[in-house]
């Protein structure tokens, strides 16, 4: 009969413990998500670094200088030049207001993704259709 008493003991203080131990993980894991709400995501980030390198590379090419002197525009996009000059005039402003603050990620996000959509919208537009 002691023996089970015994065993009951210990139970009751690992129990306890383990109790404890879940009441501190808790807290801690608590105070993570608390300074994790305050970080932009990081994979949204990414994906909108990538998209702004996507619409500088089709509104403006990669230069590059070849032997001879000459520099060659790679990857630019064939638009009417009006276009080109409106998407870049949304794009500054789009890059400025996050860069600035006033809008948030998943907003710059959604603005990177419309001027793309725009870009393939004018690039199958002809020259009498765009105003």
């Amino acid at each position: 009969m002691g023996f089970v008493f015994c065993f009951l003991v210990i139970g009751g203080v690992v129990a306890s413990l383990l109790l404890l131990i879940d009441d501190q993980q808790t807290s801690r894991l608590e105070k993570i998500l608390i300074k994790a709400r305050s970080i932009q995501p990081l994979f949204l980030i990414q994906s909108a670094e990538q998209k702004l390198q996507r619409l500088n590379t089709l509104l403006y090419g990669n230069i590059t200088i070849t032997d001879d002197g000459r520099t060659i525009a790679q990857g630019r996009i064939n638009i009417n030049e009006g276009a080109r000059q409106i998407i870049i005039s949304q794009l500054n402003a789009l890059t400025n207001n996050y860069e600035y603050g006033r809008i948030d990620i998943k907003d710059y996000h959604t603005g990177l993704n419309e001027l793309l959509a725009t870009i393939k919208k004018v690039k199958v537009l002809n020259f009498e259709q765009i105003k």
